[in-house]
């Protein structure tokens, strides 16, 4: 009986595989990209885009603040402590203190990054606020020990 139902999963599985070969296969052989007709390429308007009957107007590419980027990434960090949390919480009871302790450790870490990052300035929007960059600090504190020895 086991030797059976194992060539029945076996076969199932070469079935199933199969089945994903042709489902992606046979569209590429079959579609118009693959033989790429020539009376296709040579038209004007195949390399324009269309968006909606509207002509296109300037570039695609546009460069969005870096402020959009950081709270792109603070909201995966957090978001993913937030899942971590939930976790713990549905099985409080199982890990004890000792899930706890690890629970407060964990807490603990994301706070003190945080508190760097409120530290540093990467929460504020407005340039003034941001840390400067460690070339412009060097060539401050340069600056300034040039001024006191005139003086």
């Amino acid at each position: 009986m086991p030797l059976q139902w194992m060539l029945q999963i076996g076969l199932y599985a070469v079935g199933v595989l199969i089945v994903i070969a042709v489902m992606l296969g046979l569209p590429a052989l079959v579609g118009e990209r693959y033989w790429r007709k020539a009376e296709r390429r040579r038209e004007i308007a195949t390399g324009v885009p269309y968006e909606s009957g509207i002509q296109p107007t300037g570039t695609a590419q546009i460069r969005l603040p870096i402020q959009y980027y950081l709270v792109a990434m603070f909201f995966v960090i957090f978001d993913l402590e937030a899942v971590f949390l939930y976790a713990w919480a549905v099985a409080v009871k199982e890990t004890g203190w000792l899930g706890f302790i690890e629970v407060v450790i964990f807490v603990a870490i994301l706070l003190a990054a945080l508190a760097y990052l409120w530290l540093i300035g990467a929460l504020d929007w407005s340039a003034q606020y941001q840390r400067p960059s460690l070339h412009r600090v060097h060539r401050l504190q340069a600056k300034e020990r040039g001024d006191a020895r005139v003086a």
